[in-house]
């Protein structure tokens, strides 16, 4: 009898004191879980099971934030926290909140600092299923505010982007059943889940680029994921089918980026595996990443193979752009240099003509300059460049020509010192 006594004792110990705490030490500050420095405040969040890596579902019996000890929030201490499960990974726009219908309200009252701990204690458990991800969403009923130097105060740290959502103003309360657009950031709360037990292993890395199911990416790309608190090291796997380590076998690396020593082959699928460690036990679970690199260069990445228009419009829309080598180095014809894109040519009649580059939104990071030259791919002449516009900007140009004079026209990035790949667009040649 006394065995069974102290073996209960003992699991009532350890359920009491079970709890995941997600980067506690950040002394970042941010948005979430409210704004201390607005009189009102809505914010949701969202948490991946990747991260929360509980070692089974669980009931989440309070929430612990943190601030600096020295802080005052004591005009930002009328909460009301909610708690939700959803597969949703992002906020995909200002209003993509999520209905306060699919949220569990678990706590209305008022909180304090406990030399920089803010604890929410749950009347009733959050029943966690371990297999969704979780959404905090905290309403901030205080009128006025705390002034801690014109600063928020609540710690936080970077995470995936738009992983917050948030609503702040002085007017009015904010009603959760109809909040208004507000702003995304790219972190979250520092917090501990009370009542859940973490994994014996750590957790999986988020891998930020590629991105899962990503096109066109380069033949020796930099690898970058998410560093994993509490790690000593990580294991990168690359192959050429699911679960495949042909290319990259449980490569170990100390950073949280990583380059394949051998170029990969272009126009393949890869399979990206990235695993943490910590004291010899290896992350479980982890997902493949899967990826495809871009193809071999486009018929028309040197002057050589330039495109000819003969028929106006002419309309070309280049989806290979990205394979385009910078062949002999950037181009310097013209005063301004730029990078060996892609090429077309045709043969003016004396006439106007109108050189266009746009761009579809998948292209919004690529800005192009176009470069006009006439003579031979050997011996170019510069008529001139343009590069009106940023990242995702039209290109547009009217050319006075000269009959039978052969023009050329490149289309590649503005940058004149460092090879960056071109993208999508669609280049048009119309006469006036």
């Amino acid at each position: 009898m006394r065995k069974k006594l102290l073996l209960f004792l003992l699991l009532a110990t350890l359920m009491s004191n079970a709890q995941i705490n997600l980067n506690i030490g950040s002394t970042d500050v941010g948005v979430a879980p409210v704004s201390s420095f607005f009189s009102y405040s809505y914010v949701q969040q969202i948490y991946p099971k990747q991260e929360i890596n509980a070692n089974s579902a669980g009931n989440i019996t309070g929430l612990t934030f943190y601030v600096d000890p020295s802080v005052t929030i004591s005009d930002s201490s009328s909460w009301t926290v909610y708690l939700g499960l959803s597969t949703k990974t992002a906020f995909t726009s200002n209003t993509d909140w999520v209905p306060v219908t699919q949220l569990t309200q678990v706590f209305t009252g008022t909180v304090t600092n406990n030399n920089g701990q803010v604890v929410v204690t749950f009347t009733t458990p959050f029943a966690y299923n371990n297999t969704d991800n979780l959404i905090i969403a905290t309403k901030e009923n205080s009128q006025s505010i705390d002034i801690n130097n014109f600063n928020e105060v609540f710690r936080v740290y970077p995470h995936l982007p738009s992983s917050t959502l948030y609503y702040r103003r002085d007017l009015a309360t904010i009603d959760p059943a109809s909040p208004p657009a507000g702003l995304r950031a790219g972190y979250k709360s520092s917090v501990t889940f009370s009542g859940l037990t973490p994994n014996t292993t750590p957790a999986c890395p988020f891998v930020t680029y590629p991105a899962n199911n990503q096109q066109m990416v380069l033949l020796s790309p930099i690898i970058k994921w998410l560093a994993v608190p509490g790690v000593n090291s990580y294991k990168v796997s690359i192959g050429t089918s699911a679960g495949a380590t042909d290319v990259v076998n449980q490569q170990v690396v100390l950073t949280n980026s990583f380059t394949p020593s051998t170029p990969l082959v272009q126009n393949t699928n890869y399979y990206l595996r990235v695993t943490s460690v910590s004291g010899g036990l290896e992350s479980s679970g982890c997902t493949d990443v899967v990826f495809k690199t871009i193809p071999p260069p486009p018929v028309n990445d040197a002057c050589s193979g330039a495109l000819v228009a003969t028929v106006f419009p002419y309309v070309y829309t280049q989806t290979d752009a990205a394979a385009a080598t910078n062949n002999a180095g950037f181009i310097t014809t013209c005063p301004d240099a730029m990078n060996d894109g892609t090429w077309f040519k045709f043969t003016g009649d004396g006439g106007v003509f109108n050189l266009k580059v746009t761009m579809p939104a998948s292209s919004a990071d690529f800005d192009p300059q176009m470069g006009v030259y006439r003579g031979s791919c050997g011996s170019l002449l510069c008529v001139g460049t343009l590069d009106s516009n940023g990242g995702g900007g039209t290109e547009s140009a009217n050319l006075t020509t000269t009959a039978g004079m052969v023009y050329y026209i490149n289309v590649g990035s503005y940058e004149e010192t460092v090879d960056v790949p071109e993208n999508v667009f669609t280049f048009t040649i119309t006469k006036l």
